[in-house]
């Protein structure tokens, strides 16, 4: 499935911002915390609008009592108002801010959990896509940022009150300082608001690079990479490429800057323009028309806080309207239609009687033309152990892909007992299955967790399987046994295992689940042939009574199978046992040859 983000997001560009902001308090109030927190904050913004009004009043208040009837009383107690709403204020904040920042973590801890629990099931096919790595990664910043967007909503509400509360204030002044001070605000919003689109698509291009860059980085600092990076000597290669990189994001970070700078430079400008003209008309008012220098004082910051706050007004309006294009973002990568997960809720059986089937099955990967697998028919028996081979390239890793639903065929039906196997529950398909890949993943957890994938486990049955792959002896060696971490990222005592024993991981980890069909792609590709030859037996003993699929370039690996499958070019060409097909003389044959040949030569150099 290939998505048009560019054509989509131009479309969503100029969905009003409210409409995202709507989202955003939607998926705040999913969670009973999150509706705690909304009302929190905007409880909290009500007593701080009107916070400042004490503060813009009293100190003139203050002056006029001084120059004119000097009451003590009345200047104790406008002294005592003034020093104590500081304190008041704060100690409010206090205890609703430590109130509202334990839920805020609560909040963010679900949210990452629900962001995790959606990629993590969404469609392999889909998340391969590099456009929607890029989009996962943009929408992770997002969910850290959803309270942020309520808190910026908070702050628009404080702001609002405020520019109410003050109005009362400054209403008698001329209209044509009201009428500077809002086109001061407006200008600067506008440059604000160009500056924010810019800072947008320039951010886009940074998280390009960042992805890049992460991948270097990556290889430099990993221990896996040591060898070829020393005996290959591409240190220079890896710094260099990284570093181009880093210049053209540095020279990204520089138009950034200049943008802001650009941007700052407007907003000093007019706000320059503004001191000016508000301070020569209330100079002129207390020279010309005896205006109380108190009032005077009231007045300057009644129209500063007015100015601040219409400025508060348009700037958390428009950090939430820079906000919408990633929230838009967001919006499209939660809701990228998983055809896996909605597909039927039937419960398969698998036994000996059952029957896989591919039906003329076609399949091309996202973006490309070349088909990969092409016009595929095949049958495998629930008793069958089955083994395929054929060159690099021949369809037979995109076969297993298909097979166990990480791709969705481009044309035909892969049936199960004769029902099209996207009629079967998901997870319930899925764990007829036991894969064994040949890249398979060292999970940065203990040997026990790498094999039994939980916190519990049946360790008469780990013992046995691990002494039946072989594992035993590493086991024994090392001093934590099987709670010993893979990898030293979490452990520095952990341990790094050899390509030979993380393959034995790699089967014990399908074996202990136990599935009824077992998925090995080239399984032993990192074992020596002793204990290769050691594995198959073992393997063979473990699965006897299994469907068994085994991917393979040694043909040696054949007397696991009661049939042979030859690939080429994403068909079966060849099929058979290995007596029918070698007697054939075609594709298998020339292949089992070449192989044989090269043991001899290899043999005969020896001797």
């Amino acid at each position: 499935m290939i998505i048009n983000f560019k054509k989509t997001l131009k479309k969503i560009n100029f969905l009003p911002t409210v409409k995202a902001t709507k989202y955003v308090l939607g998926y705040m109030c999913k969670e009973k915390n999150g509706k705690k927190y909304i009302l929190g904050r905007f409880i909290t913004s009500i007593f701080n609008a009107f916070f400042p009004y004490i503060y813009m009043v009293f100190p003139g208040l203050i002056i006029n009592e001084l120059m004119g009837e000097q009451q003590l009383k009345r200047l104790l107690l406008y002294v005592g108002i003034l020093s104590i709403t500081p304190f008041i204020q704060q100690l409010i904040n206090y205890f609703v801010d430590k109130k509202l920042h334990s839920i805020s973590l609560l909040l963010s801890m679900k949210f990452e959990s629900y962001f995790f629990n959606y990629t993590l099931s969404m469609d392999f096919e889909t998340l391969e896509q590099p456009d929607i790595q890029i989009l996962k990664d943009r929408a992770d910043e997002t969910i850290h940022d959803i309270i942020n967007i309520t808190n910026q909503l908070s702050g628009l509400f404080t702001a609002l009150l405020s520019l109410l509360v003050i109005s009362s204030v400054i209403s008698s002044l001329s209209p044509i300082i009201l009428i500077i001070i809002v086109i001061v605000i407006s200008i600067n919003s506008f440059a604000i608001k160009r500056a924010d689109k810019e800072d947008f698509n320039l951010r886009k291009a940074l998280t390009k690079h960042a992805l890049f860059q992460s991948a270097y980085l990556y290889m430099m600092d990993k221990f896996e990479f040591a060898k070829e990076i020393r005996l290959f000597n591409i240190k220079e290669l890896l710094i260099n490429t990284l570093m181009d990189s880093k210049k053209n994001s540095n020279l990204v970070e520089e138009e950034i800057h200049r943008n802001r700078s650009r941007q700052n430079i407007v907003t000093a400008a007019t706000s320059l323009i503004q001191q000016i003209l508000v301070y020569i008309y209330l100079i002129y008012n207390v020279i010309f028309r005896n205006l109380a220098l108190g009032t005077m004082t009231i007045y300057l910051s009644a129209i500063g806080n007015f100015s601040n706050r219409l400025s508060g007004v348009m700037r958390a309006y428009l950090n939430i309207s820079a906000k919408t294009e990633k929230t838009n973002e967001f919006i499209l990568f939660m809701n990228i239609p998983n055809k896996q997960l909605s597909t039927g809720r039937k419960i398969p059986i698998f036994d000996e009687s059952s029957v896989i089937e591919f039906e003329n099955v076609s399949f091309k990967y996202p973006g490309s033309d070349f088909y990969a697998i092409k016009d595929l028919s095949l049958k495998i028996y629930g008793n069958q152990k089955v083994c395929i081979v054929g060159e690099n390239g021949s369809g037979k890793s995109t076969f297993i892909k298909l097979l166990i639903r990480l791709y969705t065929p481009t044309k035909g039906r892969i049936l199960l007992n004769n029902i099209d196997i996207y009629e079967y529950d998901y997870n319930a398909y899925q764990r007829l299955f036991a894969p064994v890949f040949q890249d398979y993943a060292h999970l940065l957890m203990t040997i026990r967790k790498n094999i039994v994938l939980s916190n519990f486990d049946d360790q008469q049955k780990l013992d046995k399987i691990s002494f039946d792959c072989g594992l035993s002896p590493l086991i024994s060696k090392l001093p934590k046994g099987y709670d010993s971490q893979v990898g030293k990222w979490i452990d520095e005592e952990g341990f790094n295992p050899s390509g030979g024993e993380g393959q034995k991981m790699a089967i014990a980890r399908a074996v202990y689940h136990n599935a009824n069909i077992y998925l090995l792609d080239e399984p032993t590709a990192a074992l020596d042939p002793f204990a290769e030859n050691e594995i198959y037996t073992q393997f063979g003993n473990m699965v006897k009574n299994r469907c068994a699929i085994i991917i393979t370039h040694r043909l040696s690996a054949v007397q696991l199978g009661d049939k042979i499958m030859v690939f080429r070019e994403g068909s079966l060409a060849e099929y058979g046992t290995h007596k029918e097909l070698y007697e054939k003389g075609g594709i298998y044959t020339e292949m089992f040859d070449k192989q044989a040949q090269f043991y001899r030569d290899e043999k005969s150099s020896d001797n």
